[in-house]
């Protein structure tokens, strides 16, 4: 009886642990949310949670540095090397004063030349973007090129970057209207007057004083952590850098798409715009000048593409670009955080690692919203649930503590009191920093029925696109043609070839070329031309190469010489100079003639696709006869140019790579096939390896004709991989595209 009275005492006894185990273990989980409350976000502690300091890259797209302009970029990009963990910046153009700034600052500051530029050197907006998007850093920030940071942005990354799901941060800059700081090495200190030297904290405080918020007229900056997901749904336009719209483009799409949790981190951290500075370097007298012309017209394109593109302008009444706002509360030393919600006024502070999002529970944080709410912000999808009101995520997707029967306490441990949350606000948030900018508070947009048109003419066109030797390369194109137009650019671009005209038969494509920010104009009356169905032999297809000869013509008139190709002709190098070789008194242009046993200048084998003209009387008075000839034939302008210049039958034949045309004494030179071969010539395009084999017989460029459609001419030049464009991005393929990851939007 003894023996089994002490074993019920044991079980008994053991079960009384258990349940004092049991309570324990419940006290301790009810009360560590008002621990994790009260830990300081400090370096140290984000340090204990990360295995690795963060990586940050800085992307930005400076002016040439010279002069006040240049000036205010050193110091910005001084302050960004005095960050810690120091972050790698990257200088997106193509001036040669990015170089030379660059070079002594590596390898932590580098020059990147592989983005999109307009014809005027603007900076294309989406391929900035583009570029930064595929970064290997932890952390991409894009940031205007003069916006000077403090130690005080590392700790919203930080912060930023303990977050378990994907988020997008923008912040506006304040204005210092004087700014006595300057810096003399990137990693001096902060100098005043007679080089009196500074504390960072000093400066801080003075910015923090003198600080102004103009609304909707700030610089901006935009962070967030890398990966796959996207900034935002869709295809971003091509916007042209710094000429409106794109920034509130960007925030309006990121929000209502709901990839990511879009936050203003505005009052988190300083960032300000240094607008007069110490005169330590010498002012050019066109310092202030307007950094491009025609920015009336820049703004009207970038409203223009806002317009048409995504839902920007397409937003309903309850709809409000106004993401919740990150500030820090405990003073400026602080480096605890908090979130703003405007439309509840309500306040959270938690830890970053508890804003998260189960898996499973649909995608992104729209998952998390309740369908009659499709147009509230991702801050709103992302903390306020249909029934829980007061928690970054909805108790039930908390794994482990799911079942817990007192989520009410455990939620009330991260709501801030109202007293605290007053003294917060009062002591460290500014309601001035606005981000809701609409398109009618920038600029006036253009109707949606409206058609955009160049302020160049041809002769101001020809004036910036000529090269020194007033050489143009010219190429004629129809809308049916856009996507290798664009691959044709893009190739000619990778060759640093600047000097490129288009001249659009069609109002689509001509619309399309100034969106592109490409220099293009008007051949004439736009042409009502078929998409399938102007290739060789049709009757559109003899319309459009009769335009040709016209342009080149009124081109030659003007004093500029003309290397015409069309669109489908693959240019492995630049060959003007050796076309220009031959001398003024000859025409040089491809052979159609594909016959190895034939002469290359057999009767109407002269191809009038790709052809170097020279500016001269002689040329002149041809093509005026060639576009005579072709006015009355019911052939495309090709019969008229070999009739004209070879004579009828091949009468002014000289040899078998030359003709003389005896009126003018014009001498006909037809390119060596090896280096210019046409589409049928030694059957190239059906290699297995095209590119390898036009290199090892010495191609300078390769044509895609002898094919019949338009379709089976794209086919075959994307599949040979002879192409250069990102049709889904709108943007030239760059070595920084993965073969995974082309459309990074």
């Amino acid at each position: 009886m003894a023996i089994r009275s002490r074993q019920r005492l044991s079980r008994f006894s053991s079960k009384v642990a258990l349940v004092a185990v049991w309570v324990a273990g419940m006290l301790l989980i009810s009360m560590s949310p008002f621990a994790l409350n009260l830990l300081p976000s400090s370096p140290e502690w984000q340090v204990e949670k990360k295995a690795r300091p963060m990586t940050i890259t800085i992307y930005t797209a400076p002016a040439p540095f010279e002069g006040r302009q240049g000036q205010r970029q050193m110091l910005a990009i001084y302050s960004w090397l005095q960050l810690n963990p120091r972050p790698s910046v990257v200088l997106l153009g193509q001036d040669a004063s990015l170089s030379k700034f660059a070079e002594p600052l590596a390898p932590f500051v580098r020059v990147d030349t592989e983005i999109d530029f307009t014809f005027l050197g603007a900076h294309m907006f989406h391929t900035m973007v583009g570029r930064a998007r595929a970064s290997t850093s932890d952390i991409a920030v894009l940031i205007e090129p003069d916006l000077i940071l403090f130690p005080d942005f590392i700790d919203v990354l930080g912060y930023s970057h303990l977050m378990q799901d994907d988020w997008l941060l923008v912040a506006m800059s304040r204005n210092v209207p004087s700014f006595p700081f300057h810096q003399q090495l990137p990693e001096g200190p902060w100098l005043i007057k007679s080089n009196n030297v500074v504390e960072t904290e000093e400066v801080h405080a003075y910015v923090s004083q003198h600080g102004q918020w103009t609304a909707c007229k700030g610089g901006q900056l935009w962070a967030w952590n890398t990966g796959k997901v996207p900034l935002h749904a869709g295809v971003m336009p091509p916007f042209v850098y710094e000429q409106g719209q794109h920034n509130e483009w960007l925030l309006n799409e990121a929000l209502t798409s709901g990839y990511r949790f879009v936050f203003d981190a505005t009052e988190a951290f300083s960032l300000i715009y240094p607008q007069d500075i110490p005169k330590t370097v010498q002012v050019t007298q066109t310092e202030e000048v307007d950094k491009y012309e025609y920015q009336e017209w820049g703004f009207a394109v970038n409203a223009h593409l806002a317009r048409h593109y995504g839902s920007y302008v397409f937003r309903p009444a309850n709809f409000s670009n106004l993401p919740v706002k990150l500030f820090k509360c405990g003073g400026p030393k602080s480096k605890k955080f908090c979130f703003w919600d405007h439309f509840k006024h309500l306040s959270y502070c938690f830890p970053p690692e508890l804003l998260l999002i189960a898996e499973g529970q649909g995608a992104g944080f729209a998952g998390m919203q309740a369908a009659e709410d499709s147009y509230i912000t991702s801050f709103r999808r992302y903390v306020l649930g249909k029934t829980w009101k007061y928690f970054p995520i909805q108790p039930h997707l908390l794994g482990a503590r799911r079942n817990l029967p007192f989520w009410k306490n455990f939620v009330s441990g991260f709501r801030m009191s109202s007293n605290r949350r007053s003294t917060c606000l009062q002591d460290n948030f500014t309601v001035g920093a606005e981000l809701d900018c609409p398109v009618s508070r920038v600029k006036e947009p253009l109707p949606l029925n409206s058609h955009l048109a160049s302020p160049f003419s041809l002769e101001s066109l020809l004036s910036r696109v000529a090269n020194s030797d007033k050489v143009v390369v010219l190429a004629v194109v129809g809308n049916s043609y856009r996507d290798m137009l664009m691959s044709w650019v893009c190739r000619l671009k990778w060759l640093k070839l600047s000097n490129l005209i288009l001249s659009a038969v069609d109002d689509d494509i001509y619309e399309f070329a100034i969106l592109q920010g490409l220099p293009v104009f008007k051949s004439g009356p736009s042409m009502n031309l078929s998409f399938n169905d102007c290739h060789f032999g049709t009757e559109c297809f003899q319309t459009v190469t009769k335009v040709k000869s016209r342009t080149v013509l009124q081109i030659l008139q003007l004093g500029y010489h003309v290397l015409l190709s069309d669109v489908d002709v693959y240019w492995f190098k630049d060959p003007t100079r050796e076309l220009m070789s031959f001398g003024p008194g000859t025409l040089v242009a491809q052979t159609d003639e594909y016959n190895l046993t034939e002469a290359l200048n057999v009767p109407r084998r002269l191809n009038s696709g790709f052809y170097f003209a020279w500016s001269n009387n002689a040329t002149i008075a041809a093509f005026e006869r060639i576009v005579k000839h072709a006015a009355t034939s019911h052939m495309s302008e090709q019969p008229s140019f070999y009739d004209v210049l070879c004579g009828v039958g091949g009468k002014y034949r000289v040899g078998t790579t030359l003709c003389v045309e005896p009126l003018t004494n014009l001498t006909v030179h037809f390119l060596d096939r090896e280096k210019y071969p046409n589409g049928a010539y030694k059957t190239l395009w059906e290699n297995e390896n095209v590119a390898e084999v036009c290199k090892r017989q010495g191609c300078v460029i390769l044509h895609n004709n002898w094919i019949s459609g338009r379709k089976k001419k794209l086919a075959r030049q994307i599949a040979s991989g002879l192409w250069d464009y990102d049709d889904r991005g709108h943007m030239c393929i760059k070595s920084w595209h993965s073969s995974g990851q082309i459309h990074l939007f």
